[in-house]
């Protein structure tokens, strides 16, 4: 991405590399962040060693130090025996609060500043890295902890890496958690550069997917892992924080849009999402996609509602014969940064990827299973999400494409009020107006087309 001069940005100089890692080094934490956001431009790419020192400042406790350390300052100390006292003082105290949050708040700036692909580098990736990996990380004792997150493996069981404090130079194996609370706002950030590298791909809500993550999740052998971060959305679902369950959605919206390409296997991550999420929780999942009126989108929330209802899933575009979540790449292997190969257009795909309308209706039609009042509800609300999702998708058919089923459908009333407990045939009703309202929309698109 060229800088607003209309040039490629400038790497730092050894100058003002310099300046931020004495900072460092001298445990000045809130000084070295203010002097990057000093030297925070679109014409300077930032360094990626201090990219890496804010991420593991920002993912430290927000509790202030509580122990003061002393220094000898006698004249007998040697200055190499004062230089190492000072470091073990820096290692010894929490790292301050403010600088936690500092460190937090410059890492969302840079993304309004600088590429998605410029601070990826910062990160570790299953492909080959865009840059050497041999750059000066500093001396600090910040710079020598964070020079290990370009190594950091990928978890993709039910365990996670959390990084301790200072006290504890080793990576902390948490097994209940997965994202500790120090590091949300991390998650957060690393969710908005691919939201942000979608934005830069293409402004086409149909077409939009990010490359970054792709380097994320598939490795250089054509091999994709999408265990962790459906495991991180399972997480942030059994939050009680509503930003958290955002989260878990726009996540998700992330991966449902890598299906466009043909490295990433649909049907894989409709799986993969139905048997590792509680199934009182894909329904909250499902609210968080909004309205979205993507194509892919809209195709994922066909195929999810179908597993709610307990239909059998129609494979999805780029599925394979037998789906599972880790998988191997039927494209040839995508050079750095060149990007992955994308499906022909969504709306071409859309007959041949979705159920017939006579496989909905059976569904619509089916007896519900003895369920308790909060189920009911649910099952209401699905049948509702399927109707409306699997209507918009036949909507933007060409006329030759819709199913003829549908089409006649529209005639008569689409009823999702079958066999409903009496306490909830007002709730039904309810969603039963709303799609009459919806279905008033599609005959007049129908009716213009023919």
């Amino acid at each position: 991405m060229a800088s607003n001069n209309g040039r490629y940005p400038w790497e730092l100089t050894s100058l003002q590399r310099g300046l931020v890692d004495n900072c460092f080094e001298e445990g000045q934490y809130e000084t070295a962040i203010a002097t990057l956001d000093q030297l925070r431009s679109p014409d300077f790419n930032p360094h990626p060693p201090h990219l890496r020192q804010l991420i593991y400042i920002s993912l430290q406790s927000m509790q202030e130090p509580t122990v003061e350390y002393d220094i000898d300052t006698s004249v007998q100390m040697s200055p190499s025996k004062l230089v190492k006292q000072r470091q073990q003082q820096i290692l010894s105290n929490l790292i301050p609060a403010k600088a936690v949050v500092d460190a937090q708040r410059l890492l969302m700036a840079y993304i309004r500043t600088n590429s998605p692909s410029v601070l990826s580098r910062a990160l570790p990736r299953r492909r080959s890295p865009l840059v050497s990996s041999g750059l000066n990380e500093g001396d600090s004792m910040i710079a020598k902890r964070a020079s290990a997150l370009p190594s950091a493996s990928h978890r993709s069981t039910r365990q996670s890496r959390r990084y301790g404090t200072p006290n504890d130079i080793n990576p902390v194996t948490t097994p209940a958690t997965i994202v500790s609370e120090s590091a949300w706002p991390l998650l957060n950030w690393l969710v908005s550069i691919y939201e942000r590298d979608e934005e830069l791909f293409d402004t086409d809500l149909n077409a939009r997917h990010s490359p970054l993550l792709i380097e994320q999740i598939l490795d250089d052998n054509g091999s994709t892992y999408i265990d962790a971060p459906v495991t991180i959305i399972a997480y942030c679902l059994l939050q009680k924080q509503v930003q958290r369950h955002q989260l878990a959605g726009r996540l998700l919206s992330l991966l449902i849009n890598l299906t466009l390409t043909v490295e990433f296997d649909a049907h894989a991550l409709l799986t993969a999402v139905y048997t590792r999420i509680q199934p009182e929780q894909l329904s909250v999942l499902m609210a968080q996609l909004g309205q979205s009126t993507a194509t892919q989108v809209l195709q994922f929330k066909v195929g999810l509602c179908q597993k709610l209802i307990g239909g059998a899933v129609h494979p999805m575009p780029g599925s394979m014969t037998r789906p599972q979540p880790k998988m191997r790449v039927r494209a040839e292997k995508v050079p750095d940064r060149q990007a992955p190969a994308v499906l022909d257009s969504p709306l071409l795909a859309i007959r041949s990827s979705i159920p017939t309308f006579v496989e909905i209706l059976r569904l619509l039609q089916a007896s519900a299973p003895d369920m308790s009042q909060n189920d009911i509800s649910k099952h209401i609300w699905c049948r509702y999400q399927l109707l409306l999702a699997y209507g918009s998708l036949q909507a933007r058919l060409s006329p030759t494409d819709r199913d003829p089923d549908w089409y006649k459908a529209l005639t008569r009333n689409l009823s999702i009020v079958h066999d409903v407990d009496q306490e909830k045939e007002k709730e039904a009703r309810v969603y039963q107006r709303l799609l009459e309202i919806q279905v008033a929309r599609w005959r007049a698109v129908v009716d213009t087309d023919h």
